[in-house]
This record gives C-alpha cells, structure tokens and sequence, in this order.
C-alpha cells in the first residue's frame, strides 16, 4: 500500500507536469507537448499504484484534507489541459479539412483537367444541350 507522502508526491508531480504543458500549449511550443507525453504516462502508473487503497488516504488520514486540496487542483489542471487539447485537435481536423478542400479543387475534379490545363471558370460551358426540340 503506497503511503501519504507517494501519494502528495505523484500528485505534485503531475500538477508540475501538466502545467508545464499548458504553458507550452499557450505559448505555442508543442514540441514541448510532446516530450512531456511520456512522463505524464509514467506518471498515471504512479497514481495507480498511489491511489490503489485511496480510502485509507482519503478518510483515515490525518493529511487528507490537505490531499483532497491538491486533487481538487489537480482536476481542475486536468480539465484546463484537456480543454485545450482538444481545441488543438479541432483546429488540427479544421486544417486537414481544409487541405482537402484545397486539394480536391486543384485536383482532376477541380481547377484543372486531367492534361493538366486550366478547366473553364464557368461550369455550364463545357456542358452541351440539345437546342433542337
């Protein structure tokens, strides 16, 4: 059973970590976010193993309310770095989408022919109709 101090210990460290990625994610240095992915993992093992009987850390303790303080702050860390996670997913898909928009009009189907020439402006005027009814 993993013992108060493990359990202030990991949870600081993760505090650490995940502010450190949100600074880095605000301050536009994903690179950063991406060093930091492998000791937030590591870590999520520690809090396994630190929170495996969180009873006896949470109500029998004498420090528990100070743990419960640092893990409502660290929810609160955890929901800001998701948060924006997330908006860098959406604006990585927006990008992507984008580039397939810009793709598919400079395609065979788009701007130009298969020959590589330019396609008509107008798409009506490569179309013919039968004026003879």
């Amino acid at each position: 059973m993993a013992s108060m101090a493990q359990a202030l210990s990991v949870v600081d460290r993760l505090s650490r970590v995940l502010r450190d990625e949100i600074a880095a994610i605000t301050g536009g240095r994903l690179a950063e976010v991406t060093e930091l992915y492998p000791q937030k993992s590591a870590l999520l093992a520690e809090v396994e193993e630190a929170f495996a009987v969180p009873r006896a850390l949470l109500e029998d303790h004498p420090q528990a309310g100070e743990l419960r303080e640092k893990l409502t702050e660290l929810r609160e860390l955890i929901a800001q770095d998701h948060a924006l996670l997330e908006k860098m997913t959406e604006a990585t898909g927006t990008i992507i989408q984008e580039l397939d928009r810009i793709r598919d009009r400079h395609s065979l189907s788009g701007t130009y022919g298969p020959n590589g020439e330019k396609r008509a402006k107008n798409p009506t005027s490569s179309q013919h109709f039968d004026q003879s009814l």
